[in-house]
């Protein structure tokens, strides 16, 4: 199997709140949510995202052909008692004092894509006949981002008080939602969010993509308008590579330097992908 894979932190941000990898023929990709104030106790986005990577290589190495849910359950559980063995709290506490990520895992088996999504991390399988895009709709639906979009496009731009203001309030209004009834789920130090994922079975077919994204990927095709369709971000990943993409991103980023044209959370994001090829 062919595997590309690039990863980026934003500019000017030392940690990368993204991360992605494999083992065997299980894949994953997080995308761990930046915080407006670092937490006091260390503990944060990009910890967490590390943390559980790491647990689903251990489990994994024992366990090979573990079940998808069973193997988000049991890192999950994991990285939470490592949690609270470090800051003392647990899934009670308040969202903003604990780290939360999305999660895509999928297995890729037999000529089939088994797949596990928690929040808007993107899983696509683009082929010569078809686009498949696969996510958790959730979060999108909240319309949370609609004051921010309205703020840039009439030309605050990121760095003025209004916007800075709306993004605290945006931040304030989710979290009420999170891993709650009529909300959105995301990957916290609750194991129990793994029975509401997005979960399916794809028949792959030859010539077939499969793409995992954060949205800061997906900017290039979603947000940014870079390429037309994802069949032609495939064509560039196959002929340019995966990290041409994330410069084209950042240089579109820093054209539309005050988000007028093309609104969005913030001028950068962290930026991962991981392309694979299988063979059939």
């Amino acid at each position: 199997m062919k595997i590309l894979h690039a990863t980026e932190a934003k500019p000017g941000k030392d940690a990368n709140d993204d991360i992605a990898g494999h083992s065997g023929n299980v894949f994953w990709l997080m995308d761990g949510a930046t915080e407006l104030t670092p937490p006091p106790h260390g503990c944060n986005a990009a910890w967490h995202v590390g943390q559980l990577h790491r647990a689903f290589e251990d489990i994994l190495h024992a366990e090979p052909k573990i079940a998808l849910p069973a193997l988000a359950s049991r890192a999950i559980a994991d990285v939470a008692r490592k949690f609270f063995a470090t800051t003392g709290l647990d899934a009670s506490a308040p969202q903003d004092a604990r780290p939360f990520a999305t999660l895509i895992l999928c297995r890729c088996d037999a000529g089939t894509l088994d797949y596990l999504i928690v929040c808007d991390s993107t899983l696509a399988v683009i082929g010569p006949e078809r686009t498949a895009v696969l996510t958790d709709p959730r979060l999108g639906d909240l319309k949370a981002l609609a004051p921010l979009d309205t703020l840039l496009k009439g030309g605050s731009g990121f760095n003025s008080p209004a916007f800075k203001a709306a993004m605290r309030n945006v931040y304030d209004h989710v979290f009420g939602y999170i891993n709650a009834a009529g909300g959105f789920d995301v990957i916290g130090q609750d194991a129990g969010v793994v029975d509401r994922a997005v979960t399916g079975t794809i028949a792959l077919e030859p010539g077939d993509t499969v793409l995992l994204m954060s949205d800061g990927f997906t900017r290039a095709v979603d947000t940014l308008a870079l390429y037309p369709s994802w069949a032609a971000l495939v064509t560039a990943l196959k002929s340019e590579g995966p990290q041409a993409i994330i410069d084209r991103i950042r240089a579109a980023e820093r054209a539309d330097g005050d988000g007028r044209r093309f609104p969005r959370p913030g001028i950068h994001d962290d930026a991962t992908v991981l392309a694979l090829w299988p063979d059939l």
